[in-house]
């Protein structure tokens, strides 16, 4: 399984450390499935209830799960975790996603030419 690893700028604080490296991983259907189900909620509109799932809640579920490490904190993390990310951290860490994403695509692309 691929995974990319990079340093973040101003790092993740658990305690009195500061975690740098990151490391991410490639999703598994399992993982498109889990964060499919966390992002789901159930709501009542008119005495129905209706499923919702949030394309924000699902997007982050996956960016959750696919964080494999953050210096010692081992992944999946919580969007908790997140949340304590500087700015610029986490515009790094779905930048880099992104691109692990991209470079996963180009490869199964590759092979299917092959």
């Amino acid at each position: 399984m691929a995974v990319m690893t990079f340093e973040l700028e101003h790092g993740l604080k658990v305690g009195d450390n500061i975690h740098l490296e990151v490391g991410l991983r490639e999703l598994t259907s399992g993982d498109y499935i889990d964060a499919q189900i966390a992002a789901e909620k159930v709501i009542v509109q008119d005495g129905k209830a209706i499923a919702y799932t949030s394309d924000v809640m699902y997007g982050l579920q996956l960016l959750v799960r696919q964080v494999e490490y953050i210096g010692k904190v081992q992944g999946p993390i919580d969007v908790k975790e997140l949340r304590k990310l500087h700015q610029e951290d986490f515009t790094l860490l779905q930048v880099k996603a992104s691109e692990l994403d991209q470079l996963i695509a180009q490869e199964l692309e590759a092979r299917g030419r092959a």
